[in-house]
């Protein structure tokens, strides 16, 4: 096999300044506009010429940024922003500008490679090329653009950027992650879309990303369709592929920890619900297509299969490989139930009912069974130890000989003690004494809204 071969290209991207890094003059840049589509963090870049002045340059704006990318690989496409590259600000520019024409009369005669009319006042206006791209503004930050033409999810798509959008979650500061998405994949070049020529070769998504905050650390992604593609930041792809399939999941990051809600799955994952601790980062797993693995490691995990089954694990070390856990119960299709703790096993009726009816397993001291309220076997309550402690302490003169042959009475000694304990309840044997059970289970933790 020939080896792959990568080559560095500059391209020239859009982006939006984030701050100043006053000790070596260096500008934080969000870039929303590149080959390989908006960036999961900001980059530092400085000014190739100097400006005038520092202060010509400010954080929120647009700047065109020249950047290497790796080109190449088995797919011959951009893969990734050129390692140890640096990058240069070639200066500012309009993003909110429509046309690059400013005319009195409300249509315009055919200009260069494209006709279209503004408000001389307003700036709002619309203009349309030649290759057939539309682009539709109101004069302020609000525009809409479709284009015909592209590769990957850029074609064929019509994309509105708004402050507030009734119907598509978006921003007018690009940089947010906050998008919404759906379209038919067809192939990411004229030689993949060549191989796709089944009904089933063409993938259909339906994904929304909203973040919490501006940090691209947290995020809530959501798909629903008939397949399970990549979720998270690593999202900005224009390759899907087919993976799981799942029909409904959902994943929210906070911090180190990650939840993920996954619906519709065949087999024992029909309904899959994890909590997991992610101590490395995803984009260094060696892992293919789905979300958020479980190989960061489980703390939490209920799975419940397409037949009902389901098992649970909980208490998870969170380690990506040999996860051990401290609580597991399952239940299989044929009704076994197993149960699994590594730490003390009480059942019981209610919270405070583990001094009255109760089976409490220590792995250290045993098993001990508390039935206040009777502990029977074929409904018979047994002998416990109370007898038998009697008996040994009377093992010497229990019994009373009359003669050879004759009747053995209890000894007086040991009679009182022995009526004493046969009509006590519970007190020779595991008979009811009276006591039932509260059967109050508490939950402090209240549940509220925001």
């Amino acid at each position: 096999m020939d080896d792959v071969n990568y080559v560095p290209i500059p391209c020239i991207c859009s982006g939006i300044v984030q701050s100043k890094v006053k000790e070596n003059d260096t500008l934080e840049v969000s870039i929303y506009n590149s080959p390989i589509g908006d960036f999961n963090g900001p980059i530092y870049a400085k000014e190739i010429f100097q400006s005038g002045h520092n202060g010509n340059i400010n954080p929120g704006d647009y700047v065109k940024v020249i950047i290497t990318f790796t080109f190449g690989g088995i797919e011959n496409r951009f893969m990734d922003v050129y390692p140890n590259s640096s990058h240069y600000i070639l200066g500012t520019f309009n993003e909110e500008s429509v046309t690059d024409i400013t005319i009195d009369n409300p249509i315009s005669e055919k200009d260069s490679d494209r006709i279209g009319f503004t408000h001389k006042e307003s700036g709002a206006g619309i203009t349309a090329t030649e290759k057939g791209d539309v682009v539709l503004a109101t004069g302020g930050s609000i525009y809409s653009a479709g284009s015909p033409f592209g590769n990957g999810m850029n074609e064929n798509f019509w994309k509105t950027m708004a402050q507030n959008h009734h119907r598509v979650i978006s921003h007018n500061q690009p940089y947010y992650l906050s998008k919404e998405h759906f379209g038919m994949f067809l192939g990411s070049s004229l030689q993949d879309k060549l191989t796709k020529l089944m009904p089933d070769d063409h993938l259909i998504i339906f994904r929304r990303f909203v973040t919490q905050t501006k940090s691209p650390d947290n995020w809530v992604s959501t798909c629903e369709g008939s397949f399970h593609p990549w979720l998270g930041a690593n999202n900005n792809s224009d390759i899907v592929q087919k993976g799981r399939e799942t029909l409904l999941s959902k994943i929210i990051n906070h911090g180190n920890s990650r939840v993920t809600i996954e619906a519709g799955e065949p087999g024992t994952e029909f309904i899959n619900v994890r909590v997991d601790d992610v101590k490395i980062s995803e984009k260094s797993l060696p892992i293919g297509v789905g979300a958020t693995p479980a190989v960061v490691g489980n703390r939490f995990k209920l799975t419940i299969s397409d037949k009902g089954e389901m098992d649970i694990r909980a208490l998870g070390s969170g380690t990506p490989t040999a996860n051990l856990n401290g609580f597991h119960m399952s239940i299989n299709k044929w009704g076994d139930l197993t149960i699994h703790a590594k730490g003390n096993i009480e059942i019981s009726h209610g919270d405070e009912d583990g001094k009255i009816n109760s089976i409490k397993m220590d792995p250290i001291k045993g098993i001990d069974v508390t039935a206040k309220n009777g502990f029977r076997v074929n409904g018979k309550p047994l002998v416990n130890k109370n007898f038998l402690d009697w008996i040994s302490k009377y093992k010497t003169n229990l019994c009373q000989a009359t003669s050879i042959g004759g009747p053995a009475p209890i000894h007086p000694a040991a009679l009182p003690e022995f009526l004493s304990g046969n009509n006590t309840p519970g007190k020779f044997n595991t008979n009811n004494i009276g006591i039932i059970a509260t059967k109050i289970i508490k939950d402090l933790d209240l549940f509220s809204t925001i």
